[in-house]
């Protein structure tokens, strides 16, 4: 019996193949007839030789053919999810965070803020100056009006000046008046050329007719009449209202002129029509909703009180006992008259400390605007250029008690001698 050595093949199965170990069957090649050549003779001995070979040589298989390459039909692409990285959610905690500190930040500065402004509000209904304030008055005034010393040195310079007489209602007599005297290159504007019944023209309307007077977008227009006031303070509002920057009043008017004449000849005036045809003005009308204001929006203001409102009619209007037509006014104004802003004995506007109690005892403030109204605007624009002289910032009605009287509800209008509640 032959031993086996662990991890040592036999040697007689080293020749052999797998079929051969595990085979039980011995194949026997098995002749139909003797052959003794194939046992004895040396052909024999090769051909069985040859025949064990080849079962102890592995038949290799042979390898498919490799296929023709592949044209792609179609391109897939892969987009996996972004995933977030710490680094992206630290950052928008961080952003997160500072907003919300600029947040507390701007709401404890508006804090202070609004405590500060209510605090100086107070300091200003108990009268207490404010230097800033009568700065920005005096500026305001002086760009509204214009002393005759003013214009003199205004025309010997030769400066650019547009000088506009505004005619009464009478435009017959205005333009008679016109002819036999005026101030030195001064033109004649009519109530037509800017209103109709209370109503201000259509701004193309204006533009047209102030390029035909020679105004420039640039010049200075200076505005006077025959003493009235009335008229030459609405054409300032009109002017204002179609977006012209600087606008003033002649203090005196024509009278005030005239009477510097009679000491100086160097204030001179003319007679006849305006000299010739003006040169086309390049003047481009706007509309400036800052001194205007409507029915829609004085409706409103009963709501929400955001105005004070002022009434310019005359006292007895004011109250309704006038005569000839239905006279009251909107609940909750204020009655300031012409004849309170403007002294008619002597021609000259009321002082600047007598107006400032004025409209303070009316409990005006100048940190709220105002609303001005009467019947036909011409009364609402005197009061107005006071109060804009005075710092304040007016809004005129033009639709006035008129408008209010038919379209306002019966609540929110004084009648006769009905009082308010």
């Amino acid at each position: 019996m032959q031993k086996w050595s662990v991890g040592v093949r036999p040697k007689e199965y080293e020749t052999k193949t797998v079929e051969d170990v595990y085979n039980t069957v011995e194949e026997v090649d098995t002749k139909e007839y003797e052959d003794p050549d194939y046992f004895y003779d040396e052909l024999g001995r090769v051909r069985r030789t040859e025949k064990r070979m080849a079962k102890k040589v592995p038949v290799i298989a042979t390898p498919p053919p490799i296929p023709p390459p592949m044209t792609p039909t179609h391109i897939a692409i892969h987009n996996p999810k972004n995933s977030t990285s710490k680094r992206w959610k630290i950052a928008c905690v961080s952003a997160t965070v500072t907003l919300l500190a600029v947040f507390i930040l701007a709401t404890i500065l508006s804090f202070f803020f609004f405590v500060s402004s209510a605090s100086s509000f107070q300091k200003e209904s108990y009268g207490l100056p404010r230097p800033s304030m009568e700065s920005s008055l005096l500026s305001k005034r002086s760009d509204m009006e214009i002393t005759p010393n003013h214009l003199l040195t205004l025309l010997i310079t030769k400066r650019k000046i547009c000088i506009l007489e505004a005619a009464s209602g009478d435009e017959f007599k205005s333009r008679d008046a016109f002819s036999l005297d005026h101030i030195e290159s001064a033109r004649l504007i009519f109530h037509s050329n800017m209103s109709h019944a209370g109503v201000p023209v259509h701004p193309l309307q204006f533009q047209r007719f102030a390029r035909s007077q020679g105004i420039d977008n640039d010049c200075h227009v200076i505005v006077y009449d025959r003493g009235q006031m009335i008229w030459s303070a609405y054409t300032v509002w009109i002017f204002k209202l179609f977006g012209h920057q600087k606008v003033s009043l002649l203090s005196g008017g024509y009278l005030g002129w005239k009477t510097h004449q009679a000491r100086s000849g160097q204030y001179k005036t003319e007679q006849g029509d305006a000299p010739g045809k003006p040169r086309q003005g390049d003047f481009l009308a706007s509309w400036n909703d800052s001194v205007i204001i409507t029915y829609d929006d004085v409706l409103l203001n009963t709501e929400i009180d955001n105005f004070d409102v002022v009434d310019a009619q005359t006292k007895e209007e004011f109250l309704g006992t006038a005569q000839g037509a239905l006279y009251g006014h909107i609940k909750g104004a204020r009655n300031i008259p012409v004849d309170a802003v403007y002294d008619w004995a002597v021609g000259q506007w009321k002082a600047a400390d007598h107006l400032k109690g004025l409209f303070n005892n009316n409990a005006l403030s100048l940190r709220k605007p105002v609303i001005v109204y009467c019947s036909t605007s011409l009364r609402s624009a005197m009061v107005w250029w006071a109060l804009t002289r005075s710092g304040y910032n007016g809004k005129i009605y033009f639709g006035g008690w008129p408008e209010w009287v038919v379209r306002a509800p019966d609540g929110l209008k004084v009648i006769g001698t009905t009082s308010e509640s």
